[in-house]
């Protein structure tokens, strides 16, 4: 199991459906190509969380966007995890100490130290983790 960064509330990241909700949203994940893995035991992100909120109108699951730093498919952050490579302060997931966007494609600690940039170019570990 990953180890929760110091930043995170501690709590369970993966939103629980019942057996008819599940198969909806594996559905979902199918007819729309979400880049999400529903028999992943651990991920770095609650898709469930989104698909059901999405469902139930709640703002905080807007539609996708295209993301213009990488030119994927964007999820907003409220649902990421401490898992999630730029994880932040939008999560709901997040603590006090979280780092927050600077601007459209840096995430920064609460003492100004960069701890992520999407515009940074990719090391050939985190190309091939994208493929799988």
């Amino acid at each position: 199991m990953p180890v929760q960064p110091p930043f995170a509330q501690e709590q369970s990241y993966t939103t629980q459906l019942d057996p008819l909700n599940e198969m909806a949203f594996r559905q979902w994940v199918t007819n729309n190509n979400v880049p999400f893995d529903p028999n992943a035991g651990v991920t770095d992100y609650d898709m469930r969380g989104y698909w059901q909120a999405l469902n139930n109108g709640n703002p905080m699951a807007p539609q996708t966007s295209l993301n213009l730093n990488d030119g994927q498919q964007h999820y907003t952050d409220y649902f990421k995890t401490p898992l999630h490579k730029s994880f932040s302060s939008e999560s709901k997931f997040a603590g006090p100490d979280a780092p927050s966007w600077i601007n459209d494609h840096q995430l920064a600690a609460p003492d100004g130290r960069i701890v992520f940039d999407e515009r940074a170019p990719q090391t050939m570990a985190e190309k091939l983790l994208q493929l799988r």
